[in-house]
Parts: structure tokens; C-alpha cells; sequence
């Protein structure tokens, strides 16, 4: 089974421990190199950005992310999420490029497993895009080797 980011983003995050509602997944943070996901962008706590760690979520569901405890989001800790969650970094909207250089489209949409955080798929104007084929994700472009 596999979500999109579209989908997934403004589902509900609720904490296990104390069923309070933790806000809602705003984004999420890809970790360039393994292409899975780092963490969730999480909204509605504050004005300073939160993530959630794809380790603290318990189970990534069609109504909801239930989170291991309340207080599992943690502030943005590096650069790489700092990018993230201002959008300078973001794959939905993103110029996919071949490794050799060539225009491939546009990333439409993000598949991701929900169980593991891994990225299957990119989708384009210009059709799928499987995650083994992925070589690079960075501000700019998206780095994908072509068939």
C-alpha cells in the first residue's frame, strides 16, 4: 500500500500516550540520499517549527498519524530540516533533471510507504519515476538516471 504527500498532507497527528492532538503534517523531510522520509512537518503548535521524527510514529493511517508520545515533535534541528519546512527544499513543484542533464518534467506528486517512510515513486506530467531510479534531491532539481 502506498500514500501520496498530497494525501497525507493535513491529516491529523495524534499522540498515543495522551490521545491529545499533536497538530497536522504540513510537509515532510526527505533524507537525500536513502530517499525516505526523515520527518513530518508538523502545524499547530506554536510559531516555531516543529518536526516529527518517521521514528516516533506509531502507525501512518487514512485518517490519522498516531505519534508514540505528546512530546515527540521537537523544534527544527539542523539546516536540512530548517530548508524544509521554509520550502526551499520541498519535491512537489520540483524540475526533474537525467543525469544527464536532460529535462525529465516536473514532480507532481511524492508515493512513499507508509509503514517504512521510503520513497517509491516520484510522479510527473511526464509519468512515474521509481525511487531506484533516483539519484539526488536538492533545491534546485531532483537528479533521476533515465530509462
Amino acid at each position: 500500500m502506498s500514500s501520496t504527500f498530497s494525501a497525507a498532507e493535513g491529516r491529523p497527528i495524534v499522540a498515543a500516550d495522551t490521545a491529545d492532538d499533536i497538530g497536522e503534517i504540513k510537509g515532510f523531510v526527505v533524507d537525500p540520499g536513502a530517499n525516505r522520509i526523515e520527518s513530518v512537518h508538523v502545524t499547530g503548535r506554536g510559531r516555531r517549527a516543529e518536526v516529527l521524527p518517521w521514528s516516533s510514529i506509531r502507525s501512518f493511517g487514512d485518517d490519522a498519524i498516531i505519534a508514540e508520545q505528546a512530546d515527540a515533535p521537537t523544534r527544527v534541528a539542523d539546516d536540512h530540516e530548517e530548508q524544509a519546512v521554509k520550502g526551499s527544499v520541498v519535491l512537489r513543484g520540483t524540475r526533474v533533471l537525467s543525469t544527464e542533464g536532460f529535462e525529465l518534467g516536473t514532480v507532481d506528486d511524492v508515493m512513499f510507504d507508509p509503514e517504512s517512510g521510503d520513497i517509491t515513486a516520484v510522479l510527473t506530467e511526464g509519468g512515474r519515476i521509481e525511487a531506484a531510479r533516483l539519484r539526488a534531491i536538492g533545491s534546485y532539481a531532483l537528479i533521476a538516471e533515465r530509462t
